[in-house]
């Protein structure tokens, strides 16, 4: 059984707001992303003449940023845990992968994302935002990263809007809310706080980058609304330490599911 935390009015406020995160933090803490309204993947011809425009379809998902240390006039991240869903008439598409993200600058803010990604299980493909202005509003994240500049006919463009922390609640309706999972990355043990809007029964797994569940750590327990945590010691189901590399804990509630990501170190 997961047990309530009983800290007050500041668990309860942390229950409905957006969850904040520093911009740089200590150490290899890494800091949770989740995309925004407006992210898009776009395929097709870019550069007119054109036939037919790109096709444009809704983008969601999360990731995150580990802070690097600094090359002057740029602060460094390591961009870990991208997994994107795009909807298509014909199913979901998801994306995954890593890289790297870079903001600064001299006079003007400019920004780089260059992410190393796999779409709907085909080939590794490098995806770059070139070095341009942006990043006046970091934390907050507005890139689009494509393989050709956009200057092709067939290219492929991810529209990139996030901001950083975690999920918030759909208004109106029963869901949940996660906190970061903290520490991440984690060599013995970490810890996730998520709250409740209604009670009922809570599922929280542990599933490897292929999606094979490698931990059960709540199977329909029955939690009141309000603010719960539930630690992950970095063992799998059959007691054995599992192998260091990134993993995504997915909180399933009544009318909501959540899933965030964690690095585990070795």
């Amino acid at each position: 059984m997961i047990p309530r935390t009983t800290t007050a009015a500041a668990r309860l406020a942390f229950a409905w707001a957006l969850i904040a995160v520093r911009a740089e933090p200590a150490g290899a803490q890494a800091i949770g992303y989740s995309l925004s309204p407006g992210s898009e993947f776009r395929t097709g011809c870019f550069e007119p003449p054109c036939a037919c425009g790109p096709v444009q379809n809704p983008m969601s998902g999360t990731f995150a940023l580990i802070r690097r240390p600094s090359t002057p006039p740029f602060a460094n991240y390591d961009v870990v845990g991208v997994h994107w869903v795009v909807q298509f008439l014909v199913g979901v598409v998801t994306i995954t992968g890593a890289g790297s993200y870079r903001v600064g600058g001299s006079g003007v803010a400019q920004q780089q994302l260059s992410l190393d990604l796999v779409v709907g299980g085909g080939p590794v493909r490098h995806f770059d935002s070139g070095l341009v202005a942006g990043g006046a509003n970091f934390p907050r994240i507005e890139a689009d990263i494509s393989l050709y500049g956009g200057i092709a006919c067939g290219d492929t463009t991810l529209i990139v809007r996030a901001g950083a922390g975690g999920s918030t609640l759909d208004a109106g309706a029963p869901g949940l809310a996660l906190a970061p999972l903290a520490p991440n990355p984690f060599r013995g043990a970490t810890r996730l706080e998520f709250a409740l809007r209604e009670d009922g029964p809570v599922h929280v797994t542990v599933h490897d980058p292929a999606g094979r569940c490698v931990r059960t750590l709540a199977d329909g327990d029955w939690l009141a609304a309000g603010t719960h945590a539930v630690e992950w010691d970095g063992r799998g189901e059959d007691g054995r330490t599992v192998p260091p590399g990134l993993y995504f804990v997915l909180v399933q509630a009544p009318g909501a599911s959540r899933r965030t990501s964690v690095i585990k170190l070795r």
